[in-house]
């Protein structure tokens, strides 16, 4: 066996079982309040259902953490045994050794990757659409705020299918994003190719509100789905529905900074296990038995933490518009790359 090999069957099976355990104690927290609801309403086959669905969930997040606990555990055993020291004295550092974890850092990479780009997204969407219950009420009574392609859309209220919308204002813009005019309805009805709107009239720049006799119809993407996604308000969203939505295709609850952001973090992505790997080294520094061991997991740990609520930080900004969204989904990354790089160099000279 190659070293390699061996080390990466270490550090990848030290991370399988941290992040096994955190998923198993994530859905046990989570099924100690939802257990007793899902049983009277779906039965034991409704509770394996949730439970698989929210896996891949409690995992995205759980992920980044994993990578780091996993590796500094693995990397705390090979200082404890001296296999460290062995390695040094064959003239393999620390550098040497995480490059021969290049392909354990790119499986999870890709994994963490399609985690949130895609797998996430689609068992969230799932997770709503199977128990609606536990995340919405039967009706839609808050205000729901859409972006469509050249108008811009306010919901009062929905039915609990969407089909009936109540209280909507759309407001029309240009392709520049000027305003041209506002329609108002009490009531908006879904009749499967256009909604028919009730009680409204056109208010057009400068001009006086006209009601419209009858109603009329209104032609859109907007569909009764799309606005129960939008009231629902998804932490994930898929790649694909993110560039569907910046390209003007359907319809989004959010401004364009979040999607890019979402976006770009889904290519990040791939870069964070690297980062929680380079943290998690430091662990391999120092003999167990010298006390060394402890202070610098604890050194690692703290830096992968910090990793993780600084990445947040910058991604909320860019999701606010304060900052571009590449340079907030790659920032931290790179950032802290270099900083757990430097400081290996550092230590191990």
């Amino acid at each position: 066996m190659t070293v390699g090999l061996y080390l990466s069957r270490l550090v990848g099976g030290r991370i399988l079982a941290v992040l096994a355990g955190f998923v198993v104690l994530g859905l046990s927290l989570d099924l100690l309040e939802t257990s007793a609801e899902l049983i009277d309403g779906h039965g034991l086959a409704g509770l394996g259902s949730y439970a698989l669905l929210r896996a891949p969930l409690i995992l995205l997040t759980v992920f980044p953490l994993g990578v780091l606990v996993g590796a500094a555990l693995a990397f705390l055993a090979l200082a404890a045994r001296s296999e460290m020291v062995v390695l040094r004295a064959a003239g393999i550092n620390t550098v040497r050794i995480l490059l021969r974890l290049v392909p354990l850092m790119i499986l999870c990479g890709v994994l963490q990757s399609q985690l949130a780009a895609r797998l996430g997204p689609v068992a969230e969407q799932a997770l709503v659409t199977r128990f609606p219950e536990l995340t919405e009420s039967r009706e839609i009574d808050r205000e729901v705020w859409l972006r469509d392609w050249q108008a811009i859309i306010r919901i009062g209220g929905a039915s609990a299918d969407a089909a009936v919308l109540r209280q909507v204002s759309v407001f029309e813009t240009d392709a520049d994003g000027e305003l041209q005019r506002r329609i108002d309805a009490a009531v908006a009805r879904y009749d499967g190719d256009a909604w028919h709107l009730e009680g409204a009239s056109v208010r057009r720049i400068g001009a006086a509100p006209e009601p419209v006799p009858g109603g009329m119809r209104w032609r859109t993407r907007l569909t009764p789905a799309g606005v129960l996604g939008a009231a629902r308000r998804p932490d994930l969203v898929s790649a694909d529905e993110v560039r569907q939505i910046l390209a003007g295709e359907r319809p989004g609850a959010r401004g364009t900074p979040y999607y890019l952001v979402q976006l770009w973090r889904s290519y990040a992505a791939l870069l964070v296990p690297a980062v929680m790997l380079l943290f998690a080294a430091l662990a391999g520094f120092g003999l167990a038995r010298s006390g060394g061991g402890a202070r610098y997991v604890a050194l690692g740990l703290a830096g992968g933490a910090l990793f993780v609520l600084v990445d947040g930080v910058f991604a909320s900004l860019g999701q606010a518009g304060a900052m571009r969204a590449a340079l907030a989904a790659f920032i931290a990354p790179a950032v802290f790359f270099v900083v757990g790089l430097w400081s290996i160099v550092v230590i191990e000279e």
